[in-house]
């Protein structure tokens, strides 16, 4: 679990969350300008990194208007549950310390599904706050958007290193004969 040192250094990190605290407290206004940011800023991060900052953002929205509904009071335990799962994670890679190879490959197996969530609730969310706040409905929609998109990158990627892993297991067993001393350039050698 991260301490809140830790947490406010991944907030200000990723600064999507300090922009929806900033539009949530009347010090910024969500214009077109800043909804352009806000999906180049999202869709310039890895999966991993648009899952924690939307999270974060989500949860801000979330809990300040957890009292419109149970659909509000979701999103912000999604959003908690998300955090909790990959913000250690996240902080300890961005700190270069050891991790565990298949503990981080099994969370990142879920970063797919976990935008794809998001993604759902929060295009829910966006309708409920429609009535209520304009500006974060709409943020609540950019959010859905690049949840969709970074999915659908992390689907990709997924796929790419599992294919990556089978063609390694698959030429791993692969016995390399030379029949002289001369040995081949590569892509030129026999296999048995």
């Amino acid at each position: 679990m991260l301490s809140e040192k830790e947490l406010a250094k991944l907030t200000n990190t990723l600064q999507i969350p300090m922009i929806v605290q900033d539009i949530l407290d009347g010090r910024e206004s969500f214009s077109p300008d800043m909804q352009y940011g806000l999906h180049e800023t999202l869709s310039d991060y890895q999966p991993d990194s648009a899952l924690l900052a939307i999270a974060l953002g989500a949860r801000k929205i979330a809990a300040r208007y957890q009292h419109l509904g149970a659909n509000m009071a979701i999103l912000k335990m999604e959003c908690e549950r998300i955090i909790s799962d990959y913000a250690e994670i996240w902080v300890r890679n961005a700190e270069a310390k050891t991790l565990d190879d298949n503990l981080v490959f099994d969370t990142l197996e879920q970063i797919p599904e976990d935008l794809e969530t998001l993604a759902e609730m929060l295009e829910i969310n966006a309708a409920l706050l429609n009535a209520h706040n304009e500006e974060l409905a709409k943020i609540c929609e950019a959010f859905a958007l690049q949840s969709s998109a970074q999915a659908l990158i992390a689907d990709t990627f997924i796929d790419l290193m599992d294919e990556g892993t089978e063609l390694a297991e698959t030429y791993a067993s692969t016995t390399m004969t030379y029949n002289d001393n001369v040995i081949p350039f590569p892509g030129t050698m026999n296999a048995s």
